[in-house]
């Protein structure tokens, strides 16, 4: 799984990485987060060889996290994360391919390793007793990995005997024979006395009552059950195109179009823009190659089937910049917060309140600077900047901003300073531009230097931190 953006897939991408592209997790978690839809997750890996292949790798992988941190990301067995619910049933997904054997060693060590009768005793977040109705029912052999499709994948049971108390009266009772750490493995299994073969449990046949008996034993066993859980929606869709260009560009951009379903035809229009845009259709330009544009447009793109079957539209918006301009960041941004790229404060392209959207360009504890180079003598008449402050996440203005200007790109003298003035209490998401006239002066350079004020102050919850800076232009008139 990989994030899209403006039409395309987010580059730079590592599925180690933790970005906002993922919630509380990152691709390895969330590639495996098809529970309504193994059959086909399994297809578009190539087959059950080589899924089994992409989970083993998943839980013996030697990547570490990256990017931003993230608290809920614990109880790692490679790159599988227990502590939060995306990874929660990836473990059970070795019954689908027909390998339970495996599920059953992993569930054991999860409830042996992660789970433990103390204050701490979770290795993650309870949201809304997940861990713990993860552990409960784990406990019990068997696990919803769909969860309101009706049926249970097995584990392996954690006690000799458990009983459920239903809500129509019945009651449902799991036995293991011989469970102990060292026999994790299922030998057998009985439902209600007759031979079970079934690597799962159907929710009507729990309702109806009765006792499931497992026999265990310490080494796997391939020939415990014949039949396998299927999650499947058997429909089939078109993947929407993908739109590959630069976001921004100084005079023209290469646009190119691909889709990830075979045998389709892409068709596009380039007004989307306009008060009355063009929808793409069987009517409109069919993608045939790369080609260039030289304005600013809005791209919209669907791909359409032998069967006349549609896919849903995506978007892109390319935006040529209002200048020629190129930027040397000085003081290197977060991965998180890269605004774009280095471009990003001359793009043109404003943020809003929301600090994660991607337009912001951010520094933690140390000051932004940047050179723009204007390519030739410019006479410039106003300086300023535009900057976010979230406070609760840690984001302030800056303290201070000084701008400085340059002929040759070495020798600055100093042109302005602007004091911002926000009060860093204010806890409102603000977005602000901070504009000033200079004595007109011709320069090809212009370097900004934004500081912080030091560290964050006692009254806050990061007492003690680093501030972030966030810009997304810097302004010359």
């Amino acid at each position: 799984m990989r994030p899209k953006k403006n039409g395309g897939f987010v580059e730079p991408f590592a599925p180690n990485e933790v970005t906002f592209g993922f919630t509380e997790g990152n691709s390895w978690q969330y590639s495996f987060f098809v529970p309504h839809d193994v059959d086909h997750l399994i297809k578009l890996h190539g087959g059950r060889d080589k899924f089994t292949a992409k989970i083993d790798e998943l839980f013996n992988t030697d990547q570490k996290l990256a990017g931003r941190e993230q608290a809920d990301l614990t109880g790692l067995i490679g790159q599988y994360a227990h502590g939060n619910e995306p990874s929660h049933h990836i473990a059970y997904l070795y019954n689908y391919i027909g390998q339970p054997w495996k599920t059953q060693k992993l569930v054991r060590k999860i409830m042996d390793e992660f789970y433990k009768n103390a204050p701490d005793g979770l290795i993650g977040n309870e949201d809304c007793g997940q861990m713990s109705a993860w552990y409960i029912l784990s406990a019990s052999g068997f696990y919803p990995v769909a969860p309101g499709d009706g049926v249970y994948a097995f584990g392996t049971p954690l006690f000799p005997e458990m009983t459920y108390r239903l809500e129509n009266g019945k009651t449902f009772t799991v036995r293991a024979k011989n469970v102990s750490a060292k026999n994790s493995y299922i030998l057998n299994a009985k439902l209600n006395g007759a031979p079970y073969k079934k690597a799962y449990l159907t929710h009507a046949d729990l309702m109806k009552g009765g006792v499931l008996e497992f026999a265990m034993i310490d080494t796997p066993v391939t020939t415990a059950f014949t039949e396998f859980p299927v999650s499947a929606m058997n429909v089939d869709s078109i993947a929407v195109p993908v739109i590959k260009a630069e976001r921004t560009f100084a005079n023209s951009t290469t646009v190119t179009m691909s889709t990830l379903t075979p045998n389709v035809a892409i068709h596009y229009t380039t007004n989307g823009l306009s008060p009355y845009p063009d929808e793409p259709g069987k009517g409109t330009q069919v993608y045939k190659g790369p080609f260039v544009i030289d304005r600013t447009v809005k791209i919209r793109a669907v791909a359409i089937g032998a069967l006349d079957d549609v896919s849903f539209p995506v978007d892109a918006v390319l935006t040529k910049r209002p200048n020629d301009w190129t930027v040397r960041v000085v003081s290197p941004y977060s991965t998180q917060y890269t605004g774009g790229g280095d471009q990003a404060i001359i793009d043109g392209i404003r943020g809003t309140v929301n600090f994660a959207s991607g337009e912001w360009q951010g520094v933690q504890g140390k000051t932004y600077e940047a050179v723009v180079d204007l390519q030739r003598e410019t006479a410039i008449k106003e300086l300023g900047g535009s900057f976010l402050q979230v406070a609760g996440p840690w984001i302030w203005m800056p303290d201070r901003v000084e701008f400085e200007t340059s002929s040759d790109g070495v020798n600055f003298v100093k042109a302005i300073e602007i004091k911002p003035g926000f009060s860093q209490t204010d806890l409102t998401p603000t977005a602000r531009e901070y504009v000033q006239k200079i004595t007109p002066a011709k320069a090809r350079y212009v370097r900004m230097r934004a500081y912080n004020f030091g560290k964050i102050p006692s009254w806050h919850l990061g007492a003690g931190g680093d501030p972030w800076i966030f810009v997304d232009e810097i302004i010359i008139r």
